[in-house]
């Protein structure tokens, strides 16, 4: 059992009205490999032995509502393979509520994605608290975008994890979900999840071979990922990596056998309720 903890939506789903400060990504990545339908994801997924993936809405991509749908219906069709998450934007304020329960009670999702530099929101604004009670109230997860952002007009500081330390010591429990581990801010990443149970380190969007490259400045990660933080390191492809290469460099890592199992799967069943 492998379980991807974060596919991205086929092109045809993401909804028209890219904002402006996004094209820096496309001149940055290849989007060709997420260019896929329904059908030649799951196909996809089936060649590279992952059996569950967490399928997350990004807002940044559009109308997060008419995300949060796309998603609820491709979840409907395959429940045996998918998990959604829902997308919102704290600035939207109580609407951003109201679209968290109509995605949890209405549509079924099973956690939330925010993005702070999209937003233009630091995660511990106090904006996204409402929404954070929310995810505690539900028992669900949020992942939240750390690390580096591409866009010309926005700046790195917005995902700083440290910036996630202040949300955990206030919403205690709630599972938080640190997404692509915070690079170039890894130790920073590291030691947020090290002091707070409930944080998670998800790798989507990197090579996994680049994880164990001396200079790579993922060494504190890998040191941690073998020993103190082994429950709490998840995989994923962001849908950035071809998934088959990804799996199989990720199996590839110099890791402990039991630790790649907690890597692959264990952790991700445990934070999201599946039996393996």
């Amino acid at each position: 059992m492998i379980v991807d903890f974060r596919v991205t939506l086929p092109q045809k789903d993401r909804i028209t009205g890219r904002p402006a400060y996004m094209r820096r990504y496309i001149e940055i990545f290849d989007y060709q490999g997420v260019s896929y339908t329904v059908d030649e994801l799951l196909q996809s997924l089936q060649e590279a032995d992952i059996t569950r993936a967490v399928l997350q809405a990004e807002w940044s991509h559009g109308d997060y509502r008419a995300m949060n749908e796309a998603v609820a219906d491709i979840v409907n069709a395959y429940p045996d393979v998918f998990v959604g998450f829902a997308a919102v934007d704290a600035a939207d304020g109580l609407d951003a509520v109201d679209e968290l329960r109509r995605s949890v009670e209405t549509l079924g999702l099973k956690g939330v994605n925010v993005q702070p530099f999209a937003s233009g929101l630091r995660a511990n604004d106090k904006l996204y608290y409402p929404l954070y009670l929310k995810c505690l109230e539900y028992g669900i997860p949020v992942t939240i975008h750390t690390g580096i952002n591409y866009s010309f007009n926005r700046t790195m500081d917005f995902g700083r994890p440290v910036y996630v330390d202040e949300v955990a010591c206030h919403f205690p429990g709630l599972g938080i979900v640190l997404n692509h581990a915070g690079w170039p801010w890894v130790p920073e990443a590291v030691a947020v999840a090290r002091k707070h149970r409930s944080v998670y380190l998800e790798v989507g969007g990197i090579a996994p071979k680049y994880l164990a490259l001396p200079g790579s400045g993922w060494e504190v990660l890998m040191q941690f990922a073998n020993t103190l933080l082994q429950d709490r390191v998840l995989f994923a492809t962001d849908s950035m990596i071809p998934f088959k290469r990804a799996v199989q460099e990720a199996r590839a890592l110099p890791l402990k056998p039991e630790v790649k199992e907690k890597l692959l799967y264990r952790n991700a069943c445990q934070l999201l309720g599946i039996e393996p």
